[in-house]
């Protein structure tokens, strides 16, 4: 099973529809998760059909801003089992491995708002005992490595994005390809590049897909880069479980205050 993710700032335009059908014919996902479609659930069913899914379920935009869309395979076997305007809950159903659950998620953009996207994700990591991993584009840095340019990501956000993943009992899927997701700026002195889409996931999901491989994948327009997630099943792991964050993370909900 595997899932192709991609925040494509838009539908609009027929050059955009054009990469992400290429996207799909190269890396032939099960699972197609769109963020920021900026399109309504009539123009998502027609690219659906053009693509080739048998199903798809969409987030209608808000104004002109906004739009989620998870289209998949009928070999894929899931269903959604949750939404709002940051996240899709799918769960998969597959013979041969018990079943999981995947939260296809969008970060609030706004710094102002980021407290609400770290208690999101701890609210989803308490909806279910299903092993569990949220992927996509969570508009916040872990690390200082994780930006290159001006102006250094505060460190009362990372601290605070670090907590919720902590509290939520995730560890990170390593990425490969690339260090970086998103860019702006290229060629001027305000060039900036970030990473902000990633996956993470809670020890019984790795019991399940100790060999996952999360990988970046190069597009040729938005300012975001997508990315495929490849999943090789295992009943039995060996894979040791650990966190990767500082020991001066903070450990109360009530922290998340900023």
């Amino acid at each position: 099973m595997n899932c192709l993710s991609w925040n494509c700032r838009g539908l609009e335009k027929a050059r955009t529809v054009r990469v992400l059908c290429n996207l799909v014919k190269d890396c032939n996902p099960d699972v197609l998760f769109l963020m920021e479609t900026i399109s309504v659930a009539s123009k998502l069913e027609e690219l659906r059909i053009k693509m080739g899914f048998a199903n798809c379920f969409s987030v209608d935009r808000i104004g002109r801003s906004g739009g989620l869309a998870v289209l998949w395979h009928n070999r894929a076997e899931c269903n959604i089992s949750g939404y709002s305007q940051n996240h899709v809950d799918v769960i998969f159903n597959e013979n041969n491995v018990p079943k999981w659950r995947m939260s296809c998620f969008y970060g609030m953009p706004e710094r102002t708002r980021r407290k609400q996207s770290w208690e999101l994700i701890y609210k989803l990591s308490t909806v279910s005992t299903l092993p569990w991993c949220i992927m996509e584009d969570f508009n916040d840095l872990l690390y200082p490595t994780d930006k290159e340019g001006t102006h250094p990501h505060p460190n009362y956000l990372m601290n605070g994005f670090r907590n919720a993943l902590e509290m939520s009992s995730l560890s990170e899927i390593d990425l490969s390809g690339g260090r970086f997701t998103w860019e702006k700026g290229r060629g001027t002195n305000a060039w900036v590049k970030e990473r902000l889409d990633r996956g993470f996931a809670n020890a019984n999901w790795w019991s399940l897909f100790p060999l996952c491989n999360l990988k970046v994948v190069a597009t040729a327009v938005s300012d975001y880069e997508a990315i495929f997630l490849q999943l090789v099943e295992a009943m039995v792991s060996k894979k040791t479980f650990r966190f990767k964050f500082e020991n001066t993370c903070l450990r109360s909900l009530h922290l998340f205050q900023m």
